[in-house]
């Protein structure tokens, strides 16, 4: 019995572990670098759950945290203290005192006892281990690639750029780079330093030997010095557009690895419900890199590079008189589109539905041997029963979906008649032996007619409507019918701000105080990728949002519920930030109520036999 109770223990403290705490800041920091997270991973570790891959980056993470470090308890100011500042490696008293290795470029700090240290090995017997000459050889061919040829700014240093070797196993991460603070109006550049895993030889940053640890060490480095020349630029950053740009520089220096399109399922098939500029929504963060390779393919010349084009014009603008994230960062749509427009003749509209067409025709022009590592667009709806009357799609802001009509014999030309609000565009594709071409809009714009639509092999060829929300406000619709009478869709009225796909978490914010929380913004992510990708999913959420919000309403004004409904949610929250863990969780309550049941039973037995 005295193993069962420590078992129900072990339950509650993984379920439970912030009720003591009354500020949901502490708790989330918490959840992400102390007690919780640790006790997650090692939950996981022993029943063998763990994920496919590390976490790709915590740049952002580390600059939230510095941000909101004063409004900490002092309590969780003290656990946290070691992740604001430069890193004390294991065996050494501050970070100066730790050995280092010197490039042109970069400074590599490593020590030789403990947990943080490298592989030793000196083969070639100059008094530095052989793997740290290899990172800083590693970071020489980045800068060479990143600043020399594709002529990015270098990061603002006063010698060389710091880098430093550390066990990065405990918090699951393959590195980050780590501002040197909010710099002072009206500047806008930073310093950093970058941090990254001493080795990667852990099954969780090779994919279990999908690639090896050097080719891990290459993307790291082209990735966090790629955020160390946007800290460079404009500590104020869009973290999306941030890390789009880091992953999508991998495949620019390291075009051989290839691990980045990894990360484009968490996008691709999900693009209809998760928006360009989103937060960090589940990873897709990373899988929107492949914007940018559009941009690339649409725009550069030999002399020209967009991507860098619009990091320069981020340099220029400070936040105090631009669009500003919630976060207080620099709207990245506006600055795109100013880019686009001032220097490419083009726009973000324009190039938004130009890149849904491409994901759906899978034209790519450029890295031909990797097209199929691209995942293939998802279709939201087929038609194949004509005439098909009046329907109606509501899209979140940058959003694009893709709805087939199927061919049939009994109709020899198909017209398609859209109605659209303000901001929502639409494209008309037909797929005709292996080919897609664009389909011209009737005189007046509002149809499009597909000749010889009866006579396409309805098993290989198809008609795609295209349809895209262009802006950053949600909820701007398309109709469409082949029968003629589309309905008149309604303009959206409130605008998103620019957060990830529609709609708000109304219990949640009104449990947490903010929209904007990081806690509600995971409880988003769950929706926009698990439950808005479904048919049931999405019957739960419109419920919930008919249901939820005078329920909202009366827990935000009671300082008591909220911090009740705080508790209750742990438990969803903790399954939506560790699912792994969540589910050895739920095996040990399982297993822990049959121990229970079993005992249980036996001891009636013996109660019967005496008796």
């Amino acid at each position: 019995m005295a193993k069962l109770r420590s078992v129900r223990a072990l339950c509650l403290s993984l379920l439970f572990p912030a009720i003591a705490s009354a500020a949901s800041l502490d708790d989330y920091y918490l959840s992400k670098f102390g007690q919780q997270a640790q006790l997650a991973k090692a939950l996981e570790s022993v029943v063998g759950l763990q994920g496919q891959h590390a976490e790709r980056c915590r740049t952002d993470l580390y600059r939230s945290l510095k941000r909101d470090f004063t409004s900490l308890q002092p309590a969780t100011q003290k656990t946290l203290a070691k992740y604001v500042g430069r890193p004390t490696l294991s065996g050494q008293t501050s970070p100066t005192s730790s050995p280092s290795y010197s490039s042109a470029h970069f400074t590599v700090h490593y020590t030789t006892t403990g947990a943080d240290a490298p592989d030793l090995t000196d083969a070639d017997a100059d008094g530095v281990p052989d793997h740290v000459e290899r990172v800083a050889a590693v970071f020489e061919e980045v800068y060479a690639a990143e600043v020399t040829t594709m002529g990015y700014r270098p990061p603002p240093v006063s010698s060389r750029y710091d880098v430093y070797l550390l066990d990065l196993i405990p918090q699951g991460a393959y590195g980050f780079t780590s501002d040197d603070g909010a710099p002072t109006a009206p500047n806008l550049s930073v310093g950093s330093s970058i941090e990254i895993d001493k080795a990667f030889t852990d099954p969780m940053f090779t994919v279990n030997g999908l690639y090896t640890p050097d080719q891990m060490l290459q993307i790291t480095a082209a990735h966090e010095f790629n955020h160390a020349i946007q800290f460079g630029y404009n500590y104020y950053f869009d973290i999306w557009y941030g890390e789009a740009t880091s992953t999508w520089m991998e495949d620019q220096v390291y075009d051989s690895v290839n691990q980045c399109y990894s990360y484009l399922t968490d996008y691709v098939p999900l693009a209809a419900t998760i928006s360009l500029n989103a937060g960090l929504n589940g990873g897709s963060e990373y899988g929107r890199w492949i914007f940018n390779r559009f941009l690339t393919e649409m725009h550069d010349t030999q002399t020209t590079s967009v991507v860098r084009s619009i990091w320069e014009k981020l340099g220029t603008l400070s936040p105090s008189s631009n669009p500003k994230t919630a976060a207080g960062d620099v709207q990245m749509p506006p600055v795109i589109n100013s880019v686009l427009v001032g220097s490419y003749g083009s726009s973000l509209a324009a190039d938004f539905v130009g890149f849904a067409q491409r994901v759906y025709a899978r034209s790519w022009s450029s890295h031909p041997a990797d097209l199929n590592r691209i995942p293939a667009a998802t279709i939201a709806a087929s038609y194949s029963s004509y005439p098909v009357p009046s329907q109606v799609v509501t899209m979140p802001h940058y959003t694009f979906a893709f709805h087939r009509f199927v061919p049939s014999a009994g109709v020899a030309d198909l017209t398609l008649t859209v109605a659209k609000t303000s901001g929502a565009q639409v494209a008309v594709l037909k797929r005709s032996g292996g080919t897609v071409s664009e389909i011209a809009a009737n005189s007046g714009g509002t149809s499009y007619t597909v000749t010889g639509f009866g006579s396409l092999n309805p098993a290989t060829d198809e008609v795609v409507l295209v349809v895209a929300n262009t802006t950053d406000v949600d909820n701007h619709q398309v109709s469409f019918s082949t029968d003629g009478t589309p309905s008149t869709p309604t303009e959206p009225k409130v605008s998103s701000g620019g957060g990830g796909g529609g709609g708000g978490c109304f219990i949640a914010t009104a449990a947490y105080g903010s929209y904007l929380h990081p806690k509600v913004a995971e409880l988003r992510a769950f929706r926009d990728r698990y439950l808005m990708t479904n048919a049931p999913g999405r019957l739960f959420v419109s419920a919930y949002y008919r249901l939820s919000p005078p329920i909202a309403d009366v827990i935000s004004r009671h300082g008591w519920m909220r911090s009740g409904v705080r508790c209750l949610l742990l438990p969803l929250i903790f399954a939506v930030e560790h699912p792994a863990a969540a589910l050895a969780l739920l095996l040990l309550v399982l297993a822990a109520s049959l121990r229970w049941g079993v005992l249980y039973l036996k001891g009636r037995a013996r109660e019967a036999a005496a008796a």
